[in-house]
């Protein structure tokens, strides 16, 4: 194995307990959630400011209908980052969030789930570059 072709997942592999948090809900109860904060602190760590040594684009924003009226905002983007001086080609990130739950009290809007759903892309696409890696292996 060549290491040079690892090497930037080597180090960004590893994520402290401080950008941890455990899930203890939902579908993902038991596995652990990982500050975005963080993710965008090691992308700007290794690349330099957002915008200049790392950006995203949005490609696409979509609504998805789920059983008994729950809709599911989506989001698809491309991750780019500065590499040796050159630009990566688009490194994709597809994220959803719940828009609209049914719960007890009836079907309820979340006006942040487009947000969630970008954040959830980006957390997909950073895990290409290895990114916290040691806890999703």
């Amino acid at each position: 194995m060549c290491t040079e072709n690892v090497e930037l997942y080597n180090r960004f592999r590893e994520c402290p307990e401080s950008a941890k948090k455990k899930i203890t809900g939902g579908n993902l109860n038991g596995k652990t959630d990982i500050n975005p904060m963080w993710r965008i602190k090691r992308l700007t760590e290794e690349f330099g400011p957002v915008g200049f040594g790392w950006k995203i684009e949005i490609v696409n924003q979509w609504i998805e209908e789920g059983a008994e009226g729950v809709r599911v905002a989506n989001v698809k983007i491309n991750l780019y980052v500065k590499y040796n001086g050159e630009w990566s080609e688009a490194i994709p990130g597809i994220g959803g969030a719940t828009l609209v739950d049914k719960q007890t009290k009836g079907l309820v809007t979340d006006d942040d789930a487009f947000k969630k759903a970008y954040t959830d892309a980006q957390s997909v696409a950073c895990k290409a570059l290895g990114i916290a890696a040691d806890v999703y292996y």
